[in-house]
């Protein structure tokens, strides 16, 4: 007689199954994060996106519990920030929050939400490859591996929040748990809670789980062409839907803009087979995937092991077979897929930097998904589970050997950047530099810190500036700024907010950019303060405070070259500092006003006395703008300013002990164009100064 082969039943295999992928995920979770950060220990100086989403946190555990609920009211004073649009992962905080009295020394949950993402995505991806209908042990522990070492999801280390890919796996299980016949209405109404408690996770996440949650009536209704049956999932998916726009509403997520960007932060369809940062093919380049400059965003490569088990699906007659019964079992998943690739190649579609179709059109709201390429990321997790399923089916007798080159291979691309993980993680714990202990040192004795220009006005150095709003958070400072990933109206650019103002003693001011010079010697001069260099940034403080030590003496803006055209921007730019107050960023052609009265700042040589200033400008379309311009106070020039461009010219004459004016020019009616928030008047594109002593 053979021997009976013994058979585990269904609850040992689950346990099995579900243990195996914890303990990986674990495993995976505590190699990648030191347990000093995961138990909420503060990094000493950190980069990136990452003191974003901390400092979101830091503040909102440090003050009570107020009104609106997500508002961090110290930070981005004094409108303050809603830390939804910090991509601080609002239900955690609100869970640390609660329990925070109990754990005090915890200042920062980020960290222990990427452990606990790195420890569920492989249990998640178990739970949805079961419920596609494959429960053997290697099958399940092929799934655990592949969505560990997902390149996309290992990339987004960066983006915390984002690395809830769990979601997506969880919710797809929960997809055709409901679309499986007399399921009942259980698994759809869990996914719809699913999807709207995603919302306070990210919002991108809610998306995707959103489309897998329309798709269960879809398919519903198309395959049993019965109301009644999909009746269930119609109601779980309304409530749903309407209970993120409530909760949306109440917690201040509605009402935020967009950067824009749909379209540049887009996927490229090579993205998902070409090898970018693969340990495997360690010479192959992104560029030839980076046709818009934005397509980082859409990185999609699906990995080798992934890529292997596809492929071989793809080779087989039975794997075709599957494929074709798609449409009729699961065409509502089909359709969102379809509208997710969609939506991640947007409106300019590439391959390569081949063009495929480049149009005008917008999805409706698209511009609220301006990095649109992540949308593709529900589409590869289908393939990675259809692939290990298709693969055990259309090769029943070599798909063990498969499933296992499979892992290795996965493992072994995903090396590098795994180990790159690990070694940012390691670099949080090292002591702050002496520089960074120079900088806490100097911003400690303050209660309020001001930074200018705001990054809502100017984010081209935002991570530099980053590090002092971090700064502030450990100090838990007031500070009046912070990078968002929205913009809201509170907290919009205003010009009139930038202009100096008397100083308290425990106001620190810190002044950035190109023009720091020029409005530390505004600063100086119309509030008084006195203002010294660290860096390449100015601290100024009131007079009647001693100067921090530390800071060397404000060098003077440099003097104006004359009989020489300026040009406002582009990359002829080397005189920014020109610009006093009253105009927008600069843009590749020069700089809009945007306020009723715009000023230039000239240092002039000292043999300078008498000259002639000629100013390249135009006003808004179809709007002329009259502009009185007044040098040191004194009127002297008044010009009809038309559409057109023209040069508007005027002559002066300082007295001998000046060498330094500032030109105002007063415009009389600035106007909002299209659904542009600025007010702009007239448009600056180079100025002229020449000698006429």
């Amino acid at each position: 007689m053979s021997e009976k082969r013994p058979v585990l039943k269904p609850s040992t295999n689950r346990f099995a199954v579900y243990t195996l992928s914890l303990v990986f995920g674990l495993f995976q979770a505590l190699q990648c994060f030191p347990l000093a950060l995961i138990r909420g220990k503060l990094p000493g100086h950190a980069s990136g996106d990452i003191i974003q989403h901390i400092t979101g946190q830091l503040y909102f555990l440090r003050q009570g519990w107020h009104w609106p609920l997500l508002l961090d009211q110290r930070l981005g004073a004094p409108a303050g920030t809603n830390i939804g649009l910090t991509d601080s992962i609002p239900l955690e905080a609100l869970f640390l929050k609660v329990i925070h009295p109990l754990f005090p020394g915890m200042l920062q949950g980020i960290v222990l939400y990427l452990a606990l993402c790195w420890t569920l995505q492989p249990v998640c991806a178990v739970f949805a490859l079961r419920s596609l209908g494959e429960k053997r042990l290697l099958p399940a522990f092929a799934a655990a591996v592949f969505a560990s070492c997902f390149p996309a999801f290992i990339f987004r280390i960066g983006h915390a929040a984002l690395c809830g890919q769990w979601i997506l796996l969880l919710a797809i299980g929960l997809y055709f748990r409901a679309t499986r016949t007399g399921a009942g209405s259980r698994p759809v109404w869990l996914l719809a809670l699913l999807t709207s408690l995603t919302l306070l996770i990210h919002p991108y996440l809610m998306v995707m789980a959103g489309a897998i949650l329309g798709a269960v009536p879809l398919t519903l209704l198309l395959r049993e062409r019965n109301w009644k049956v999909c009746a269930p999932a119609v109601m779980a998916t309304a409530t749903s839907g309407l209970g993120i726009i409530g909760v949306g509403s109440v917690l201040g997520y509605w009402g935020s803009a967009s950067g824009g960007g749909y379209g540049t932060y887009s996927m490229n369809l090579a993205s998902p087979f070409w090898p970018v940062h693969s340990s495997l093919f360690p010479s192959v380049s992104s560029r030839l995937v980076e046709a818009t400059g934005g397509q980082y965003e859409g990185y999609q490569y699906l990995g080798a092991g992934i890529l292997l088990t596809l492929g071989l699906v793809l080779l087989s007659r039975r794997g075709i077979k599957l494929l074709a019964q798609l449409p009729k079992q699961h065409a509502g998943l089909l359709l969102a897929c379809l509208a997710l690739t969609l939506i991640a190649l947007s409106n300019r579609i590439y391959f390569l930097h081949i063009p495929v179709l480049l149009t005008h059109f917008r999805v409706p709201g698209a511009e609220q998904m301006r990095s649109s390429g992540r949308m593709f990321w529900p589409v590869g997790y289908l393939i990675m589970l259809g692939g290990i399923y298709g693969l055990c089916r259309a090769w029943p007798r070599v798909w063990p050997l498969v499933l296992l080159a499979g892992i290795a291979l996965q493992w072994q691309d995903t090396r590098d950047i795994r180990s790159g993980v690990h070694q940012m993680e390691l670099s949080f714990l090292e002591p702050p530099s002496a520089e960074n202990r120079q900088l806490f040192s100097l911003m400690q004795p303050f209660d309020r810190v001001e930074i200018h220009p705001r990054l809502e006005c100017d984010g081209a150095d935002s991570d530099y500036v980053m590090q002092f709003v971090y700064v502030a958070a450990l100090n838990n400072t007031l500070v009046n700024t912070m990078y968002t990933a929205r913009s809201t109206a509170a907290s919009a650019c205003h010009p009139s907010a930038e202009e100096p103002h008397p100083l308290d003693p425990r106001t620190l001011v810190i002044l950035t950019g190109a023009s720091q010079r020029l409005h530390a010697l505004r600063w100086n001069r119309l509030q008084h303060a006195q203002c010294g260099v660290w860096d390449k940034t100015i601290f100024c403080v009131a007079t009647d405070v001693p100067l921090p030590s530390g800071l060397s003496p404000t060098p003077p803006p440099p003097v104006l070259p004359i009989d020489q055209q300026i040009v406002t921007a582009g990359r002829q730019l080397k005189h920014e500092e020109i610009l006093e107050s009253g105009w927008s960023n600069p843009e590749d052609w020069g700089v809009w006003s945007e306020a009723p009265v715009a000023s230039l700042y000239f240092n002039l040589p000292e043999d300078i006395h008498r000259a002639n200033l000629v100013l390249r400008m135009h006003s808004t379309p179809d709007k002329p703008q009259h502009v009185r311009a007044l040098l040191n106070g004194t009127q002297i020039a008044e010009w009809d300013v038309k559409p057109d461009e023209a040069d508007y010219t005027a002559d002066f004459a300082l007295p001998p002990e000046e060498h330094s004016a500032s030109l105002q020019l007063q415009i009389s009616n600035p106007v909002q164009i299209g659904q542009d928030p600025r007010h702009l008047g007239i448009a600056l594109l180079s100025l002229k100064v020449n000698r006429l002593n």
